[in-house]
């Protein structure tokens, strides 16, 4: 079997996934699965014999033992960074779930560590390859004037203790600076409602990209899946549902919804990391500039949530 040889440390709910899309770009010769690790060793056991993956163990250090060049990292968020920095330590190429890090130092310490030894490390912005955000690139006449995200769903208890914005609502302000880019990000305002332990579970947050107003909203606690973006240029109204795989357009001749189809975006993402590691990385993939870029506004929000929060306590 040829291909990159790749390792999943994390092989949890999401983790499964990852190591099932692997083994699906087994077939294209891209990767070998070579191993998965896991704290929980009989998990590690139970997932390698599912999909049928020749060796496990607990951590990055038993993956690099088994030769692997690449890791695909999927642990809780607040692992997340020093399971990256044992793995790029080691030489290894890492795909990074999001947020990455919980800190815009830990990451800057990260992109530092993989540029010094010519390393590849692709955070795991999926939203980015979904079909309906490709879809939205290409239909989109101009850039957006304005844009509304709307980010909804209950989160199961045991991730209540993180920020909904690590969590769910780094997803769009990732799609917002794709899509604006901006020189200058100002967070105008933010308030947080439904706290449990401390922890906002539902956020809003307005910025301003350049002179291009952007609003956010993530719920945590909602029933309902949601998952929108609303973008207005100076031709049309768009409005995309990831949920749906819908984009409706409003423009002179009218409106219409149009139906959005393609490969799934798990599978894309890794591709475009396996690639890159193999000299060819498209210019579209996320990289960790563009991590800390989303920390550094979420850093920014948290600090308007402290002074509403203050502000409501000392009234």
């Amino acid at each position: 079997m040829r291909g990159v040889k790749v390792g999943v440390v994390g092989v949890g709910s999401w983790g499964k996934n990852l190591v099932r899309a692997l083994k699906e770009l087994e077939n294209e010769d891209l990767v070998r699965l070579t191993g998965v690790a896991d704290i929980n060793i009989e998990l590690a056991a139970s997932v390698a014999k599912s999909y049928n993956v020749e060796s496990y163990g607990r951590t990055v250090k038993d993956l690099v033992q088994l030769g692997v060049e690449a890791v695909v990292i999927s642990v809780p968020l607040d692992k997340l960074f020093p399971v990256a920095r044992e793995a790029l330590s080691f030489g290894v190429h890492s795909f990074i779930e999001k947020p990455v890090s919980t800190k815009p130092d830990e990451v800057k310490e990260l992109i530092n560590i993989a540029e010094d030894s010519s390393l590849i490390a692709q955070p795991g912005f999926i939203v980015r390859y979904d079909p309906v955000t490709r879809a939205m690139r290409e239909l989109m006449k101009g850039g957006p004037k304005n844009l509304i995200f709307k980010r909804f769903s209950a989160r199961p208890t045991h991730r209540m203790i993180h920020s909904i914005m690590l969590d769910l609502m780094i997803h769009d302000i990732d799609l917002a600076l794709s899509f604006v880019k901006p020189q200058e990000v100002d967070v105008l305002s933010a308030v947080g409602f439904k706290e449990v332990s401390g922890v906002p579970q539902e956020v809003h947050a307005s910025l301003l990209l350049n002179d291009i107003p952007a609003y956010l909203i993530a719920d945590g606690m909602l029933p309902a899946k949601v998952r929108v973006v609303e973008i207005t240029t100076e031709e049309a109204y768009y409005e995309a549902s990831f949920t749906d795989s819908t984009i409706l357009i409003k423009d002179r001749s009218g409106t219409n919804i149009q139906r959005v189809s393609g490969e799934e975006p798990l599978k894309t993402e890794l591709r475009d990391f396996v690639k890159a590691i193999e000299g060819l990385k498209p210019a579209e993939a996320p990289s960790l500039q563009d991590a800390l870029k989303c920390l550094s506004v979420i850093e920014s929000i948290n600090e308007k949530l402290r002074m509403v929060r203050s502000s409501r306590l000392s009234s």
